[in-house]
């Protein structure tokens, strides 16, 4: 069954402007996405508590972004990178993510679906970086298949006549029952880059996992391998797969930074770890005249043991 809702639930709130969310629902499991942003905000297999992260209290807001669930990051990621050098492009992550996406009514069905952004639809009083970038045109289309697994694939074409770079993720932000006891696998051996000290400096994965506490871990890793995120609360592992995507980042603020989270209670860092497919930074992606260039994430569960 398939259903347009416009939000309704007894343990949320929708502030602002009405957003349309679908509804997938089938017999493996079921998601949320938002029109705005095209922003999945819930998935889960049949029978299991959610996957996807996101605050107990929703806030929708015109120019705002939402917070927890997939973001899509595109253009930029952070505050952008040109030319070897990190930028200050605002908003972070770019301006997909704040934007109305065009729904794809042919190709929408109880486990599918599919989302348009194209630059021809956007104005330089919506998007200033049409009128900084005046020779880039592009078409981005975002799927969403949500069934007993996950994948979400992001596809770039280039639809203008000169060459054009970009940086993208998707942002996922994974639900676990303690991020304090949670374990991210598949990573020893990567360099990353520790985005909580100055400079970016590169490090070494020693360790057969990444753990989480208190502190913020923000790192970019230089890896397209599969991952596992365990879960001993929830007594389950995360199985986390991509393509196109040179790099994973992995985050959590910690503390203190988790604490200033918009629209998050205290605490409510500990139940998630992001893991991003991405390509950014120094593996920017670019696309002369006619290319096309697709970014996607799978995930699955299985028990723990």
């Amino acid at each position: 069954m398939v259903k347009n809702i416009a939000y309704a639930t007894e343990e949320e709130t929708l502030m602002g402007n009405g957003v349309n969310l679908r509804t997938l629902t089938n017999d493996g499991g079921s998601a949320v996405i938002s029109d705005y942003g095209a922003h999945l905000l819930r998935w889960a297999p049949a029978g299991q508590p959610d996957v996807i992260w996101t605050p107990r209290t929703w806030h929708f807001e015109a120019g705002q972004p939402v917070g927890g669930g997939v973001p899509v990051c595109f253009p930029w990621f952070g505050p952008g990178f040109v030319h070897g050098g990190q930028t200050a492009k605002r908003p972070i992550h770019g301006f997909a993510r704040l934007r109305q996406w065009a729904l794809d009514e042919g190709a929408f069905t109880s486990a599918r679906v599919r989302y348009v952004l194209d630059s021809e639809r956007l104005t330089t009083g919506e998007v200033p970086w049409i009128e900084d970038e005046p020779n880039v045109r592009f078409h981005a289309a975002y799927e969403v298949c949500a069934s007993d697994t996950l994948t979400m694939t992001l596809t770039v074409t280039n639809t203008g006549g000169e060459p054009m770079s970009y940086e993208a993720a998707l942002h996922s932000y994974l639900h676990v029952g303690d991020v304090l006891g949670a374990r991210l696998v598949g990573l020893r051996g990567a360099t990353y880059l520790d985005a909580t000290e100055a400079g970016f400096p590169p490090k070494l994965q020693e360790q057969p996992s990444v753990m989480f506490g208190d502190q913020p871990v923000d790192r970019v890793y230089y890896s397209d391998a599969a991952l596992e995120l365990q879960d001993h609360v929830l007594g389950r592992v995360i199985r986390i797969g991509k393509t196109g995507s040179p790099q994973t980042v992995v985050w959590n603020p910690g503390e203190q930074g988790g604490n200033a989270i918009a629209h998050a209670k205290t605490g409510e860092w500990r139940g998630f770890v992001a893991v991003e497919a991405a390509a950014c930074r120094d593996r920017i992606v670019a696309l002369s005249p006619g290319e096309s260039y697709m970014l996607s994430q799978s995930i699955a569960v299985m028990p723990l043991g």
